[in-house]
Order: C-alpha cells, then sequence, then structure tokens
C-alpha cells in the first residue's frame, strides 16, 4: 500500500517530472487514442464544467499539467501537496497568475483553505497512490471547503470489491500471492501501477460518510467510450456537496 511516505520519495525526490507531468501518456496508448486527444478530451468532459464555476482546488498538481487549465477559467486556484517541490516549480511556473494559491501539507490538513470557499475540486493521478486513511482524511477536508452545490473529480484505484477481501489470504502466501492478487483485481500479472487497495464501492462510501453524494462513477468518456482509465482498473468519480 502506498504510504505518505513512498509518496514523498515517489514525486518529490525520485520521479524526473520531463515534461511536467504530461509524459503519463500510457492511459492514452492503452486506449490506442493519442495523447493530446485524450487529455482535451478529459479536460472539455470533466474538468471544464466544474471550474469554470468559481474557485478551485486541486489536490497533487505535480508539476501543473492540469493546473495551467484550472487557472485560465476559474478566479483562483489552491493548489495542494505533500512535496514542497512540486509546488515551488508551480509558483515557478504560474507565477504570472495572482489567482493562484498554495499550500504544503504533512498528511491530508487543508486548514488555510477557508471553510465553504470551493466551487469545484480536481484530482487525477494522486487518489490512486494513496492508502484509505488518507483518502478519507482529504474527503473530509473536501467537504469543509466546499461550498453546497461545489463538485468535486477524482480519479482513484478501482479495484474490484469482492477482490479486496482476498488480499488477507493472498498476503501471507508471499509472492506467489502478490502475483495472484493483482491478476484477481487488476488482470494484470506486473505492474500494478503502485495502485492501492481501494475499490469505487469503498471510494463511494467513504464519500457518502463526510456528507458527499456521488453524481456518477465512469472508467470511460468518449462519443464511443474511446477514452478510458482502464489500464488498472481506474475510476473517476464526480462527487457533489448538497446544496
Amino acid at each position: 500500500m502506498p504510504t505518505v511516505e513512498w509518496n514523498r520519495k515517489a514525486w518529490g525526490k525520485t520521479h524526473s517530472w520531463d515534461k511536467n507531468g504530461d509524459e503519463w501518456s500510457f492511459m492514452a496508448a492503452y486506449c490506442g487514442q493519442p495523447y493530446e486527444e485524450w487529455k482535451a478530451s478529459l479536460i472539455d468532459t470533466l474538468l471544464v464544467p466544474g471550474a469554470s464555476r468559481g474557485p478551485s482546488l486541486e489536490i497533487g498538481p505535480g508539476h501543473g499539467r492540469w493546473t495551467e487549465h484550472l487557472l485560465e477559467r476559474s478566479p483562483h486556484v489552491w493548489i495542494v501537496d505533500v512535496n514542497e517541490n512540486c509546488l515551488d516549480h508551480c509558483r515557478e511556473r504560474f507565477a504570472d497568475h495572482p489567482g493562484l494559491r498554495v499550500h504544503h501539507t504533512a498528511d491530508c490538513g487543508m486548514a488555510p483553505v477557508p471553510d465553504a470557499s470551493i466551487a469545484f475540486v480536481w484530482s487525477f493521478d494522486v487518489f490512486v497512490h494513496l492508502d484509505p486513511d488518507v483518502i478519507t482524511g482529504y474527503l473530509g477536508e473536501m467537504s469543509r471547503v466546499m461550498v453546497p452545490g461545489a463538485t468535486a473529480v477524482v480519479h482513484h484505484a478501482g479495484k474490484p470489491d469482492w477482490s479486496l477481501r482476498l488480499a488477507p489470504a493472498t498476503r501471507r502466501a508471499g509472492r506467489a500471492g502478490r502475483v495472484a492478487q493483482r491478476w484477481i483485481s487488476q488482470r494484470r500479472w506486473r505492474d500494478d501501477g503502485n495502485r492501492s487497495d481501494v475499490s469505487a464501492e469503498a471510494f463511494a462510501r467513504w464519500a457518502a460518510d463526510h456528507g458527499l453524494e456521488v453524481i456518477e462513477q465512469r472508467g470511460s468518456w468518449g462519443d464511443r467510450g474511446q477514452y478510458t482509465v482502464a489500464k488498472y482498473r481506474d475510476r473517476i468519480t464526480v462527487l457533489r456537496k448538497p446544496g
């Protein structure tokens, strides 16, 4: 299970960020689509409608591959990350944007973000690496800062709920058990993408515990469903804070 420490090391010290995050084109390649079209469709379908409604917040901006599009549409944008160097890069990259607000969090706290001040929350390629305790912590903070009627779009792991109940038994089987669990939960013999043991159903339950409604959960989009996050069985959940 990825931890906060793992995330700090992976994205704060190890990853090279060659193209500010746009090097992660494997999801587009998996569904046989050009990365530029895959990304543009994701932005138009899921980011633009929310970001155009008012102040936004992004959890885990990395080097800003989504932040730039939020800044084009929101009057101001909070970015929150556990890695100070990622935030430093964004400060430099978006120095000409007076609407950028930055917060370095030690875990999942977002104390500087005022209560009921955010109309849209966005997080992509982040929650897939977070363990349940951190996810629920962020969901609690999201509920606090979102205005009634605000929406959130979160990309997270989506392993089958039933498969996670087998994990305690497969772990006891050592390496063979880990390989078996990876196949059972993701249909992959190798490379699990460092995905957390999280299901769509669990994510929906945790959101409901913090007063957030699930509008939809999806793994694909586009007029033919041609764009997906299915390489690792991920899901995208759209949430709403009741008004």
